[in-house]
């Protein structure tokens, strides 16, 4: 359980830190099974930042994914280590690092 005050202390900290704001532009990778998920939507609605939300299946469709970061100037993104690691070594494996040059904060947690 996770109770309301302390998930909106927990995004008004990221706030407070610098590493969200109502400047950012979230894409909301995770699926609604993961918690994580409530971070990225909820969190930029309360803080008042920009939601990207995927097709369905675009979070395993990487050139999707790696495209979309460019087009929609995505500046904050949060998953789990592998997730992120396989993705950018993609990236990396495509020569597409550029598409992720907006990206300000990379959040990871989990596993």
């Amino acid at each position: 359980q996770l109770r309301h005050r302390n998930f909106v202390e927990c995004m008004n900290s990221l706030v407070k830190v610098g590493k969200f704001s109502q400047n950012d532009i979230v894409v909301q990778i995770s699926r609604c099974t993961f918690d994580i998920h409530v971070d990225d939507i909820v969190g930029a609605l309360i803080i008042g930042a920009t939601l990207v939300m995927l097709r369905p299946e675009g979070n395993i469709d990487w050139q999707y994914l790696s495209t979309l970061l460019k087009e929609k100037n995505i500046t904050y993104m949060h998953s789990v280590p592998t997730y992120l690691n396989n993705f950018f070594l993609f990236l990396k494996n495509t020569n597409s690092e550029s598409n992720a040059f907006l990206l300000r904060s990379l959040c990871s947690s989990g596993e």
